[in-house]
Protein backbone atom coordinates (compact mmCIF):
# COMPACT_ATOMS: atom_id res chain seq x y z
CA UNK A 1 0.00 0.00 0.00
CA UNK A 2 1.58 3.43 -1.26
CA UNK A 3 2.34 5.94 1.88
CA UNK A 4 -0.67 8.42 -0.11
CA UNK A 5 -3.08 6.09 1.27
CA UNK A 6 -1.94 6.19 4.91
CA UNK A 7 -3.26 9.28 7.09
CA UNK A 8 -0.74 10.79 9.61
CA UNK A 9 -1.13 12.37 12.85
CA UNK A 10 0.46 14.98 12.70
CA UNK A 11 1.92 16.54 16.93
CA UNK A 12 -0.29 19.57 17.41
CA UNK A 13 2.86 21.78 18.52
CA UNK A 14 6.60 20.92 16.94
CA UNK A 15 9.86 20.16 19.40
CA UNK A 16 12.50 19.75 17.34
CA UNK A 17 14.26 18.67 21.26
CA UNK A 18 12.01 15.43 20.51
CA UNK A 19 13.31 12.55 18.83
CA UNK A 20 12.50 12.20 15.09
CA UNK A 21 10.45 9.10 15.55
CA UNK A 22 8.78 10.86 17.85
CA UNK A 23 7.91 14.08 16.14
CA UNK A 24 6.83 12.17 13.01
CA UNK A 25 3.76 11.03 14.51
CA UNK A 26 1.81 7.72 14.56
CA UNK A 27 0.88 6.27 11.07
CA UNK A 28 -2.85 5.31 10.59
CA UNK A 29 -4.52 3.35 8.35
CA UNK A 30 -8.10 3.83 7.47
CA UNK A 31 -8.46 0.42 5.69
CA UNK A 32 -7.71 -1.70 8.25
CA UNK A 33 -8.37 -0.62 11.59
CA UNK A 34 -6.74 -1.63 14.66
CA UNK A 35 -10.01 -2.08 16.69
CA UNK A 36 -11.66 -4.55 14.13
CA UNK A 37 -8.90 -7.38 14.77
CA UNK A 38 -8.29 -6.83 18.55
CA UNK A 39 -11.08 -9.23 21.03
CA UNK A 40 -9.99 -8.60 25.09
CA UNK A 41 -12.79 -11.76 25.12
CA UNK A 42 -9.93 -14.17 24.44
CA UNK A 43 -8.02 -12.90 27.18
CA UNK A 44 -7.41 -15.19 30.22
CA UNK A 45 -8.90 -13.66 33.48
CA UNK A 46 -5.31 -12.55 34.54
CA UNK A 47 -4.63 -10.80 31.83
CA UNK A 48 -7.58 -9.26 31.45
CA UNK A 49 -7.24 -7.73 35.38
CA UNK A 50 -3.41 -6.69 34.10
CA UNK A 51 -4.99 -4.94 30.72
CA UNK A 52 -8.32 -3.50 33.25
CA UNK A 53 -5.91 -1.84 35.88
CA UNK A 54 -3.52 -0.07 33.31
CA UNK A 55 -5.69 3.22 32.70
CA UNK A 56 -6.23 3.58 36.32
CA UNK A 57 -3.12 5.19 37.65
CA UNK A 58 -2.40 8.07 36.08
CA UNK A 59 1.20 8.54 34.74
CA UNK A 60 3.07 12.24 35.71
CA UNK A 61 3.89 13.76 31.56
CA UNK A 62 6.70 16.58 33.87
CA UNK A 63 8.24 16.32 37.17
CA UNK A 64 6.12 19.17 38.43
CA UNK A 65 3.53 16.81 38.40
CA UNK A 66 5.02 13.83 40.30
CA UNK A 67 5.91 16.09 42.90
CA UNK A 68 2.53 16.95 43.82
CA UNK A 69 2.02 12.59 44.48
CA UNK A 70 3.80 11.68 47.50
CA UNK A 71 4.27 8.40 45.72
CA UNK A 72 5.33 10.25 42.97
CA UNK A 73 7.40 12.30 44.61
CA UNK A 74 9.38 9.73 46.73
CA UNK A 75 10.20 7.37 43.88
CA UNK A 76 12.06 10.75 42.66
CA UNK A 77 13.60 11.44 45.95
CA UNK A 78 15.37 8.05 46.02
CA UNK A 79 16.50 8.51 42.20
CA UNK A 80 18.31 11.85 42.75
CA UNK A 81 19.24 10.36 46.41
CA UNK A 82 21.04 7.09 44.06
CA UNK A 83 22.44 9.29 41.60
CA UNK A 84 23.83 11.94 44.10
CA UNK A 85 25.54 9.32 46.09
CA UNK A 86 26.51 7.17 43.13
CA UNK A 87 28.77 10.86 42.34
CA UNK A 88 26.82 11.10 39.29
CA UNK A 89 28.55 14.46 38.16
CA UNK A 90 29.85 17.54 39.82
CA UNK A 91 28.07 21.04 39.49
CA UNK A 92 30.29 23.38 37.42
CA UNK A 93 30.20 26.62 35.11
CA UNK A 94 29.38 25.75 31.23
CA UNK A 95 33.20 26.19 29.93
CA UNK A 96 33.23 27.96 27.21
CA UNK A 97 32.65 26.40 23.52
CA UNK A 98 30.69 23.49 25.45
CA UNK A 99 27.35 22.33 24.98
CA UNK A 100 25.34 20.55 27.52
CA UNK A 101 23.20 17.64 26.88
CA UNK A 102 19.60 17.58 28.30
CA UNK A 103 17.23 15.45 30.19
CA UNK A 104 14.38 14.34 31.17
CA UNK A 105 12.60 11.97 33.29
CA UNK A 106 11.22 9.00 32.73
CA UNK A 107 7.33 7.12 34.67
CA UNK A 108 6.42 4.07 34.48
CA UNK A 109 4.38 1.68 36.75
CA UNK A 110 5.66 -2.12 37.45
CA UNK A 111 2.60 -4.28 37.47
CA UNK A 112 2.15 -7.91 38.89
CA UNK A 113 0.56 -10.20 36.83
CA UNK A 114 -2.64 -10.04 38.44
CA UNK A 115 -2.47 -6.52 37.59
CA UNK A 116 -1.80 -5.06 41.05
CA UNK A 117 0.40 -2.37 41.68
CA UNK A 118 3.78 -3.42 42.16
CA UNK A 119 5.96 -0.19 42.33
CA UNK A 120 6.20 3.02 41.19
CA UNK A 121 9.77 3.79 38.76
CA UNK A 122 11.05 7.09 37.80
CA UNK A 123 14.46 7.58 36.33
CA UNK A 124 16.39 10.34 34.91
CA UNK A 125 17.51 10.02 31.37
CA UNK A 126 19.97 11.95 29.36
CA UNK A 127 18.82 13.30 25.68
CA UNK A 128 21.64 11.17 24.21
CA UNK A 129 20.39 12.02 20.03
CA UNK A 130 21.70 15.61 20.92
CA UNK A 131 24.80 14.27 21.50
CA UNK A 132 27.98 14.53 18.50
CA UNK A 133 30.13 12.29 17.57
CA UNK A 134 33.96 13.43 18.77
CA UNK A 135 32.74 16.26 20.82
CA UNK A 136 31.41 14.37 23.67
CA UNK A 137 31.18 11.03 22.66
CA UNK A 138 33.14 8.31 20.62
CA UNK A 139 33.04 4.70 20.66
CA UNK A 140 29.46 3.16 21.39
CA UNK A 141 30.06 -0.54 20.65
CA UNK A 142 29.09 -3.22 23.16
CA UNK A 143 28.97 -6.67 22.51
CA UNK A 144 25.40 -8.30 22.88
CA UNK A 145 24.57 -12.41 23.50
CA UNK A 146 22.65 -14.03 20.84
CA UNK A 147 20.05 -16.24 21.61
CA UNK A 148 21.81 -18.91 19.97
CA UNK A 149 24.81 -18.45 22.23
CA UNK A 150 22.63 -18.61 25.46
CA UNK A 151 21.09 -21.40 24.77
CA UNK A 152 24.37 -23.43 23.72
CA UNK A 153 25.31 -22.57 27.04
CA UNK A 154 22.54 -23.65 28.68
CA UNK A 155 22.91 -27.32 27.26
CA UNK A 156 26.47 -27.35 28.11
CA UNK A 157 25.65 -27.00 31.41
CA UNK A 158 22.88 -29.30 31.54
CA UNK A 159 24.86 -32.32 30.31
CA UNK A 160 28.25 -31.71 32.19
CA UNK A 161 26.10 -30.51 35.24
CA UNK A 162 27.34 -26.99 36.11
CA UNK A 163 25.79 -24.66 38.50
CA UNK A 164 24.10 -21.91 36.98
CA UNK A 165 24.88 -18.37 38.31
CA UNK A 166 22.03 -15.81 37.57
CA UNK A 167 23.28 -11.81 38.35
CA UNK A 168 21.21 -8.64 38.28
CA UNK A 169 22.99 -5.70 38.60
CA UNK A 170 20.57 -2.08 39.76
CA UNK A 171 20.69 0.85 37.58
CA UNK A 172 23.83 -1.10 35.73
CA UNK A 173 24.55 1.61 33.60
CA UNK A 174 24.92 4.01 36.56
CA UNK A 175 28.49 2.34 37.41
CA UNK A 176 30.22 3.20 34.01
CA UNK A 177 33.28 5.56 34.22
CA UNK A 178 33.28 8.12 31.58
CA UNK A 179 36.19 9.05 29.50
CA UNK A 180 34.68 12.21 27.48
CA UNK A 181 33.96 15.66 29.36
CA UNK A 182 30.10 15.37 29.07
CA UNK A 183 27.99 18.16 30.04
CA UNK A 184 24.46 18.21 30.89
CA UNK A 185 21.51 20.55 32.35
CA UNK A 186 20.63 20.60 35.68
CA UNK A 187 17.57 18.14 35.82
CA UNK A 188 14.21 19.75 36.83
CA UNK A 189 13.31 18.98 40.10
CA UNK A 190 16.85 20.46 41.12
CA UNK A 191 16.95 23.73 40.26
CA UNK A 192 17.37 26.78 42.69
CA UNK A 193 18.80 30.66 42.98
CA UNK A 194 22.44 28.89 43.30
CA UNK A 195 23.07 26.45 40.21
CA UNK A 196 20.88 28.65 37.76
CA UNK A 197 24.05 29.24 35.94
CA UNK A 198 25.02 25.88 36.61
CA UNK A 199 25.81 22.38 34.26
CA UNK A 200 26.08 18.96 35.71
CA UNK A 201 29.58 17.72 34.58
CA UNK A 202 28.97 13.96 34.29
CA UNK A 203 31.68 12.10 35.66
CA UNK A 204 29.91 8.21 35.32
CA UNK A 205 27.68 7.16 32.51
CA UNK A 206 23.71 7.65 32.40
CA UNK A 207 20.81 6.46 31.03
CA UNK A 208 20.48 7.53 27.63
CA UNK A 209 24.26 8.68 26.89
CA UNK A 210 25.27 6.79 23.37
CA UNK A 211 28.41 5.70 25.25
CA UNK A 212 26.35 4.79 28.34
CA UNK A 213 26.56 0.54 27.37
CA UNK A 214 30.08 0.76 26.16
CA UNK A 215 31.03 2.29 29.46
CA UNK A 216 29.16 -0.06 31.63
CA UNK A 217 30.80 -3.15 29.85
CA UNK A 218 33.87 -1.70 30.17
CA UNK A 219 33.59 -1.43 33.96
CA UNK A 220 32.26 -4.83 34.24
CA UNK A 221 34.57 -6.84 31.96
CA UNK A 222 38.15 -5.12 33.64
CA UNK A 223 35.84 -6.42 37.24
CA UNK A 224 35.56 -9.60 36.06
CA UNK A 225 39.23 -9.96 34.60
CA UNK A 226 40.38 -8.86 38.28
CA UNK A 227 38.84 -11.30 40.03
CA UNK A 228 39.22 -14.24 37.76
CA UNK A 229 42.36 -13.87 36.35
Amino acid sequence: MSSSTHEYLVPFVDDYDLPIAQRKGVPKCPYHPIENHVAYGKLLSSYKAFVSNLDNVQIPKTVQEALKVPAWKQVVEEEIWALESNGMWILIELPHGKKPVGCKWIFTVKYKVNGSIERFKAKLVAKGFTQSYGIDYQETFVPVAKLNTVQVLLSLAVNQYWPLHQLDVKNAFLNGDLEEEVYMEVPLGLENPSNCRMVCKLKKSLYGLKQSPHAWFERFAKAVITRYS
